[in-house]
């Protein structure tokens, strides 16, 4: 299988947003306005992931009256989420954005740390741009 189909050769390397467990929710949501991305990963001191929080999670948080200004990303991320690392087939990972209904997935080294994003825009950037066609199916 060629590097590009597989996470390591389609991910967000830098350039990407992360946010940690005390982080404000109101700055999150700044960031996700800001950055222009739908969701974004929580990482430790370590950069191990520990979570994602999505714009939805903000949403349903002032939904229930929470003051997001004052919640920390932690009391409303997604705790253990689906990760992939730099190995992971780029047919897997189309299977878990569609299976799981996610809009991006953290990429993650063997301890756990977050080395990169791949996100459904990088699925198809690379499909287009070193396939030409989704022949990744056969």
């Amino acid at each position: 299988m060629e590097v590009f189909q597989k996470a390591g050769g389609i991910m967000t390397k830098s350039n990407f947003v992360i946010v940690t467990p005390k982080t404000k929710v109101f700055d999150v949501a700044l960031a996700i306005i800001n950055g222009e991305v739908s969701g974004i990963p929580v990482v430790d001191d370590d950069k191990k992931v520990v979570g994602i929080i999505t714009e939805f999670d903000i949403i349903r948080a002032i939904k229930k009256g929470k003051d997001i200004k004052v919640i920390n990303t932690e009391e409303i991320m997604t705790k253990k989420p689906i990760t992939v690392n730099e190995d992971t087939a780029l047919i897997e990972i189309v299977d878990i954005l569609e299976t799981k209904h996610v809009i991006r997935v953290p990429v993650v080294d063997k301890s756990g740390k977050l080395v990169g994003i791949v996100s459904r825009r990088d699925v198809l950037k690379g499909i287009t741009e070193f396939n030409g066609a989704p022949q990744i199916w056969l």
